[in-house]
């Protein structure tokens, strides 16, 4: 036992210490930087996101500066959560501290898991909610009254994180089957712990009431267009999670899941569940448009649970090979991240997604540095920095430490990455000149209706081996005449 306890600490510390220098060593993302410029402007909420990841980085800026490694504290610290309240849930379905720490390395055997506790991302909180409201639904089923308070806070804080956390309440199901659990209903218990949940949600509707419903109108309608019915996103999906649990751990998974499902105990029937909840949801979403790749991920967090108490002749091996895999597969994205120049001219996409998933993506990534020092030299006294992307409207800025003033300019239909249009009103932009930069032609004429004077300068190129593997274009905006709707949302309705 004493052996068992230490090998989980010990594996806790040393995952968090390998979380920390991979944090630190890969460069930050353009979601990544997106989520740090809206720390830097504290509010309730945000457009197209909640607020826990980024308000949990303002103090984590504070005691490291604007770092890498304050950037990706949310992510860490949802990593090591997840061991703890793995912990928790493992012990409900009858294992120890050597099963938690089965589970764990379980769950780092998966690209998903692995990648995500040191990349800062709304997803990895929300998947650590939900793997914490599971542990309290399972405590309910086994007879644990003040787990309802644990599920509230749970489920409230997760929503903060991410909206889809919401799913996990069929995992309630099996524990109300025990007829105990239903009794405490009629207790004050419940209803206060649900209460407390939706007051912990509160910033939200903040947010969405001095907005005009905004970000709830982009999560109904504006971020779904649906589609016709089909196979190929649910294909898509399916496919997607095998690479990000790889085909081995999921295996296991799928193996453990049965066998949970097939015991009576309600505990178990909660993990099940728990499990199941992801993949039906959006696998049902999937038959009429895609959906993200990882948004399973919550449900292969919690089959991890299930996998490390669930023992049959394959386990180990499955696993085994899962982690070569995986680190395979990471070590791959590794060396692309830091190597991106030598794949960058290779012609290939995948035709389900070729406008996602394109070796020209990675253009992207190579020479930022040097193009936020080529703004910094270009931008005259009190001119502004603006792209159409918000990835590098908020990628300078960081790169700069701020120093560098980007806005973003919405002069294409992007539905994603708007925060910033609530941050500035129309009588702080009228007015202003900017230095635009953009690779897109599509942009030059909603400019001119926007500026008084739109002229184009030498373009900004990145040289790589003598060839130029990236190049942006540069047009000096004079006279901001009608901010509204491009540069701000606030003042003009």
């Amino acid at each position: 036992m004493e052996d068992a306890r230490r090998t989980f600490w010990l594996l806790l510390a040393g995952f968090l210490l390998l979380h920390v220098v991979l944090a630190v060593s890969l460069p930050v993302s353009g979601d990544e930087a997106y989520y740090w410029d809206c720390s830097r402007h504290p509010d309730w909420s945000y457009f197209d996101q909640p607020p826990l990841v980024i308000w949990a980085m303002i103090p984590a800026r504070a005691v490291f500066g604007d770092t890498r490694l304050a950037v990706r504290a949310p992510a860490i610290l949802s990593g090591l959560l997840a061991g703890l309240f793995l912990l928790g849930l493992v012990r409900r379905l009858g294992g120890g501290y050597r099963e938690a720490a089965w589970a764990y390395a379980v769950l780092h055997a998966m690209p998903l898991f692995f990648l995500g506790a040191f990349y800062t991302s709304t997803d990895i909180a929300m998947a650590t909610a939900y793997l914490g409201a599971t542990w309290a639904a399972a405590a309910l089923a086994a007879g644990e009254e003040r787990a309802w308070w644990g599920f509230g806070v749970a489920v409230g804080l997760g929503f903060l994180a991410k909206f889809p956390v919401v799913i996990v309440l069929p995992a309630l199901l099996p524990a109300l089957m025990v007829p105990g659990v239903r009794r405490q209903l009629r207790t004050p218990v419940p209803w206060a712990a649900g209460a407390l949940s939706l007051v912990l949600t509160a910033p939200v509707w903040i947010w969405g009431a001095r907005h005009h419903w905004d970000n709830i109108t982009f999560q109904l309608a504006g971020r779904h267009g649906g589609g016709s019915f089909g196979l190929k996103y649910l294909g898509e999906f399916i496919g997607a999670n095998l690479l990000l649990a790889t085909p081995f751990v999921a295996a296991a998974l799928a193996v453990a899941w049965w066998r949970g499902w097939r015991r009576r105990e309600a505990t178990w029937r909660v993990a099940v569940v728990a499990t199941t909840m992801p993949f039906v949801f959006f696998g049902l979403v999937a038959l009429r448009e895609r959906v993200g790749a990882h948004w399973g991920g919550p449900g292969l967090v919690v089959a991890a649970a299930l996998l490390a108490v669930t023992r049959f002749r394959w386990r180990r091996g499955l696993v085994v090979a899962g982690a070569v895999m995986g680190v395979a597969l990471c070590l791959a994205a590794g060396w692309v991240v830091a190597n991106p120049e030598k794949l960058v001219g290779l012609e290939w996409s995948y035709r389900g997604r070729p406008h996602r998933i394109s070796t020209k993506k990675l253009a992207a990534v190579i020479g930022n540095r040097e193009i936020m020092a080529e703004l910094e030299r270009r931008r005259a006294p009190g001119e502004l920095v603006a792209s159409e992307s918000y990835t590098n409207v908020h990628l300078f800025a960081f790169l700069s430490k701020g120093k560098l003033p980007t806005r973003l300019a919405h002069v294409k239909p992007g539905k994603h990455g708007l925060a910033s249009l609530y941050w500035y009103t129309p009588d702080e932009l009228r007015g202003r000149d900017v230095l635009f930069v953009t690779v897109k032609r599509g942009v030059d004429e909603a400019l001119r209706e926007t500026f008084a004077e739109v002229v184009e300068g030498e373009p900004i190129e990145i040289v790589r081996g003598g060839r130029v593997v990236r190049s942006l274009r540069t047009l000096r905006c004079r006279d901001l005449l009608h901010p509204e709707g491009v540069f701000t949302r606030l003042g003009d309705r």
